[in-house]
């Protein structure tokens, strides 16, 4: 079971690289994945993982990437921000999303489930540090995207490499899709600042709590994305 849903991920996951990335060949020096397009007129690259110089050539219909030199300076900084303060929107923002599924679930189960009484007891209390995830994870990522086009333009020299541009693109939506979970749950149509749960007797919470769920589940794919394509950057493949 668990094999067929990671093998489909990857499907999934191929078809949207295919999509994004056009087409593609391995570095001969570190096999990270790079995309033609990112070639400049004449044909050449700077991998992004280990610095050489490639010239991509085209034999018979395939992609045969050829290293020419090695990039000699390329700035090394003893601390680099921006895989440091990667972490902690990935490490926090999964506990809101965890946070915020107990409390519906808690909400639509409540009156029919016998013995969660204690629990439901401390819902508001499980709003409140959801919340406080929540804002911490997006507002911390804005410092990650800020180190991250530092780093871009003073690491990378701001060369249009597809991984750091699907990067840029995905950062900002998990901002804006950030933004949206902070606003609904701060609002209190969703979880009630009185019970900390979901009003199912309320058609409109009850859709804004799938909504908000809904914007939850895509950020999350959006910061694992994120999560993923920053490796590929730091360790290769």
């Amino acid at each position: 079971m668990i094999g067929d849903v990671r093998h489909l991920v990857a499907k999934i996951a191929e078809k949207f690289k295919r999509r994004f990335y056009g087409r593609t060949f391995h570095c001969p020096v570190c096999h990270v994945e790079l995309a033609m397009v990112d070639a400049d007129g004449n044909r050449l690259m700077v991998c992004p993982v280990c610095g050489v110089v490639l010239d991509i050539e085209e034999v018979y219909g395939h992609v045969v990437p050829v290293v020419l030199e090695v990039e000699l300076y390329r700035p090394q900084p003893k601390m680099r921000i921006h895989p440091l303060v990667t972490h902690a929107p990935i490490g926090l923002f999964p506990f809101a999303v965890l946070g915020a599924g107990a409390l519906i679930l808690a909400s639509v189960l409540g009156p029919w489930v016998p013995g969660l009484g204690p629990w439901l007891a401390n819902a508001p209390l499980v709003a409140d540090a959801t919340f406080v995830l929540l804002a911490l994870s997006v507002g911390l990522s804005v410092l990650t995207v800020a180190s991250g086009l530092w780093d871009w333009r003073r690491r990378y020299r701001g060369r249009p490499y597809r991984q750091i541009t699907l990067k840029i693109v995905f950062s900002v939506l998990f901002l804006i899709l950030g933004g949206i979970s902070i606003a609904l749950h701060a609002s209190g149509a969703v979880f009630q600042a009185s019970t900390g749960l979901v009003d199912i007797a309320s058609p409109m919470a009850l859709a804004l709590a799938v909504v908000e769920l809904a914007v939850l589940a895509l950020a999350m794919v959006v910061i694992a994305t994120l999560g993923h394509v920053g490796g590929t950057l730091v360790f290769g493949r």
